[in-house]
């Protein structure tokens, strides 16, 4: 079972559950009339709103004491959705208490307190379990794109890894700069070669040179010909081989030579 989000332990949600809790539970009652409850609230002499009213006062009361308490419960270790879920359902079951002992004591003892307790509980949960329900979702779904939001601030702040989109603008690999060994065109892919560890790895993105130009211009990378982009830092010595051709080594073995054209060997010169 996941553990519950640090936002549910905040005050500001506390108060949020046991105020909107508050409020169904006072605007359902006077506006629906649930379960008939007007046969015993209204005493015959017009206090129904009166007597939702005070049973309104316990449940705000109740929940605001229980949600106070539950704030604290950030330090207690571990506390999960199961714990969450029993906790809700104490709550309910607490204040179903005092609104059946004000009950009783309304109805002057003409009932026994346990009947009035198990009707007041079940009742209780069956009206409480709207909006229980639906904060809980839209915590949970609050608490997701908080998540979201700051594992993306912290791969935005992360200067030192590089973000290679499709063409579609879609994330596809993230890998850090100094990983990356060299890029190169394949028809409408690139083939991205990378260290992982002491291994070295090959990912096929579907996109274009052109539309790497940038990331890669951000990230130190340097083109060596029009379908090869270099990670200067792994390379070790620019030469020509047997045909003439100026070819970079790189320093992870196995690798092949890079070819590097005269328009670009100034630039990737400079750079080593």
């Amino acid at each position: 079972m996941h553990t519950l989000p640090p936002i549910m332990f905040k005050m500001t949600t506390r108060v949020v559950y046991f105020l909107v809790c508050t409020s169904f539970f006072f605007l359902f009652l006077i506006t629906y009339n649930p379960f008939h409850l007007d046969t015993v609230l209204d005493m015959e002499e017009g206090l129904y709103t009166f007597n939702v009213s005070i049973m309104t006062a316990i449940v705000f009361v109740v929940l605001a004491a229980l949600g106070t308490a539950f704030h604290f419960l950030k330090n207690a270790g571990k506390v999960t959705w199961a714990h969450f879920i029993l906790w809700c359902m104490g709550e309910v079951a607490i204040l179903s208490m005092f609104i059946s002992l004000y009950i009783f004591l309304m109805l002057g003892g003409e009932v026994q307190y346990f009947t009035v307790l198990l009707r007041c509980v079940g009742y209780c949960y069956l009206i409480f379990i709207f909006p229980y329900v639906i904060l809980t979702l839209a915590y949970d779904i609050s608490a997701m794109h908080i998540r979201e939001r700051e594992r993306k601030n912290q791969v935005a702040e992360d200067d030192s890894l590089i973000r290679f989109y499709d063409d579609q603008k879609r994330v596809k690999l993230i890998i850090a700069q100094s990983a990356v060994l060299y890029i190169n065109a394949d028809e409408n892919y690139v083939n991205i070669f990378y260290q992982e560890g002491s291994r070295t790895k090959k990912y096929v993105l579907r996109c274009s040179m052109r539309s790497l130009e940038e990331t890669a211009e951000k990230h130190g990378l340097v083109r060596s010909q029009r379908s090869y982009y270099l990670n200067p830092s792994h390379v070790t010595i620019l030469r020509k081989d047997a045909g003439g051709q100026l070819i970079a080594e790189l320093d992870v073995e196995g690798l092949p030579s890079i070819p590097v054209s005269k328009r670009y060997q100034d630039s990737l010169a400079k750079m080593l």
